[in-house]
């Protein structure tokens, strides 16, 4: 499925930033892993090399990683885009299919409860060392770079609303009363795979673990 995708894909000629595709789903993967690349632009906006950071790549299968590669660098970005003669870090998510356009059954709400408060982490590579305290209105989320408290708001027994109430960094001043909306699709032992979505960033799918 992963390779009908991209090769799909290649039939893109000009893109910006945010319509690069960042989730594929694949079913060679237990629930979510993730390949960190750094890629650069050319003076004339087109990605001309492609680097896999190892530490942050957890996916195996190099095969599918290769058709990415050949994907980025087929990616011709407008004329006049600010990314061009630079390199970006960049990573993307390989989720199981099993979680592509799923719903979690009513039968499944009760489970949910237990992640309403308590200490979390995320599984993703890019939030690793990300620390998170979750009371019932209110999730506080701290790391070596970022600092931030939201104001939670449950809209239904397994989705919800988080509104950011402080941020640190004046570059992220702008998040302040902006809404992060959370919805979980998947619940396991100890953790949940939700999708997230915020203003107009591509959609985040996840996986969340409770620790205390």
């Amino acid at each position: 499925m992963i390779k009908k995708t991209l090769i799909l894909l290649f039939l893109i000629s000009k893109v910006s930033y945010s319509q690069v595709q960042k989730i594929f789903y694949v079913d060679d993967v237990k629930t979510i892993d993730y390949v960190t690349v750094n890629f650069c632009v050319n003076d004339s906006a087109r990605i001309n090399k492609v680097i896999i950071i190892e530490n942050k790549t957890t996916y195996k299968n190099k095969h599918v990683i290769e058709q990415l590669i050949t994907y980025l660098k087929t990616i011709q970005y407008y004329p006049d885009s600010k990314l061009r003669n630079n390199c970006y870090d960049s990573t993307f998510e390989f989720v199981n299919k099993e979680y592509q356009n799923i719903e979690l059954k009513e039968s499944d709400y009760s489970k949910c409860d237990k992640f309403k408060t308590g200490k979390f982490k995320y599984l993703d590579v890019r939030f690793a060392n990300t620390k998170i305290k979750r009371r019932t209105k209110i999730q506080r989320e701290k790391s070596k770079d970022f600092k931030a408290k939201y104001k939670v708001t449950w809209i239904s027994p397994c989705e919800y609303e988080m509104k950011y109430l402080k941020v640190k960094g004046k570059e992220n001043q702008y998040m302040i009363g902006k809404i992060i909306k959370v919805k979980m699709i998947g619940i396991l032992n100890d953790s949940y795979i939700y999708e997230a979505d915020f203003l107009d960033k591509p959609k985040v799918i996840g996986e969340m673990r409770k620790i205390n």
